[in-house]
């Protein structure tokens, strides 16, 4: 079968590792009520104190690049944690200001949101982000143009293809490459439970059944010469007994000829083809 896209030194297909750095403002979009109760904000500060550090780890241990999509509140709250991550060479992307529900904003909320979420980035790291992903919850209509507008060169945070590819601009902005995901391949709504959160949730997934999933897609993925885009969250998949998913993910993605880049390398590509 003829592959829908070539991927460069002659790789058979690539791999995306996305971080998101929720941290406790996950609440913000979600659940606002929560993020002012400790219990709650303390699930999300998780991430900071314990589970970005094992990531980071295993990162390194694997010698991978990961793309880390920040909200601009983790940058002002997290300064040197961020720089730490940027020091890396890790990609740092954005992931809204106060890592709000862009369904529910208005067109200038929205064009704040990414306007002050891109300078908090910039100003802590000394670059602007290149990438966008939508935090949690929906968007509007306008949403994917107002994002282009504002210049990022590749957005994250839809679900409509197995390949990135190009969404034309116009004469007033350019064109953007989205990069799509999957939720199978997001550790979330497998892993994460607090109370009655996230609604339908009645229990924590067998880790070794999470683990399959995101096996088979990569294999799959791998068979089809496709972008495989694994998204972690620190809070969520950094505890000690969960860990071994994420190493034996990267083990097996590191053994097979994938081109794992970040989210700025393939969009690079992808918009020079």
């Amino acid at each position: 079968m003829k592959k829908e896209i070539v991927w460069p030194h002659g790789h058979q297909a690539a791999a995306m590792i996305c971080i998101m750095l929720d941290a406790e403002f996950i609440w913000l979009g979600m659940d606002p009520e929560k993020y002012d109760t400790p219990k709650h904000r303390s699930m999300g500060e998780y991430g900071p104190r314990r589970g970005i550090n094992r990531i980071l780890e295993a990162l390194d241990r694997f010698q991978v690049k990961a793309t880390f999509f920040a909200p601009g509140i983790f940058a002002e709250t997290y300064p040197e944690q961020l720089k730490e991550i940027a020091e890396a060479g890790h990609e740092i992307a954005l992931h809204g200001y106060r890592h709000e529900d862009f369904g529910g904003l208005s067109k200038e909320q929205q064009q704040s949101a990414l306007n002050q979420g891109a300078k908090a980035i910039e100003q802590t790291i000394g670059r602007m982000p290149v990438g966008f992903r939508l935090p949690e919850g929906g968007c509007t209509e306008e949403t994917l143009t107002l994002i282009q507008q504002a210049g990022f060169l590749y957005d994250n945070s839809f679900f409509d293809h197995d390949i990135p590819y190009r969404i034309p601009g116009s004469g007033a902005y350019a064109d953007m490459i989205e990069i799509p995901t999957r939720w199978e391949l997001i550790d979330f709504p497998y892993l994460a439970w607090g109370d009655s959160f996230p609604a339908g949730n009645a229990r924590i997934a067998i880790y070794d059944d999470v683990l399959d999933n995101w096996l088979r897609e990569l294999n799959a993925d791998y068979d089809m010469g496709y972008c495989y885009v694994l998204s972690l969250t620190p809070q969520t998949i950094g505890s000690p007994g969960r860990m071994f998913m994420v190493n034996t993910v990267l083990e097996q993605i590191k053994r097979k000829n994938i081109w794992l880049a970040t989210g700025e390398e393939i969009a690079r590509y992808v918009m020079s083809l």
